[in-house]
């Protein structure tokens, strides 16, 4: 008789623990993946800057796709990064900077007969390509803290 009393008590308890710490391994698993998923999408957009960066510096112009997504991680880097806004300010200036030297590129052999024009245009891509080469390793060191796991 004493026996289904103490089964009546305990075995709701023992479940309710039991639910207790399955509940509590589901939120640190999705604790985890929201974790990993910012981690993703902010190193995708320091890639993405990467991407721009390099087909700006190598290629004679930069492809429209590449464009495209760097846009779209400048903007997502103002929520992404909301705690360090000078992310999202730098990227916003590369984008700016960056029509320097696509004009140039688009634009040299048009310059090319006003030698001022030209030397002026050049002058200018120069300056942003240099810029953007010291710049760029300060946002390797600002995104490096929210890129640790």
């Amino acid at each position: 008789m004493i026996l289904p009393q103490l089964t009546d008590i305990f075995l709701p308890a023992i479940m309710a623990i039991f639910l207790a710490y399955i509940a509590y391994q589901q939120m640190r698993t999705n604790k985890n993946k929201l974790k990993l998923d910012q981690y993703n999408k902010r190193f995708e957009v320091y890639m993405n800057a990467l991407k721009f960066y390099q087909e700006l510096s190598l290629h004679s112009e930069v492809s429209k796709n590449t464009r495209i997504q760097f846009i779209k991680s400048k903007e997502a880097s103002m929520f992404l990064f909301s705690k360090d806004p000078s992310i999202y300010k730098f990227l916003d200036e590369m984008h700016s900077e960056s029509f320097k030297i696509t004009e140039f590129k688009k634009h040299r052999k048009e310059h090319l007969c006003n030698t001022g024009q030209f030397m002026n245009s050049y002058d200018k891509a120069q300056e942003t390509r240099q810029w953007l080469s010291e710049q760029i390793p300060l946002l390797r060191t600002k995104m490096q803290t929210f890129l640790n796991l």
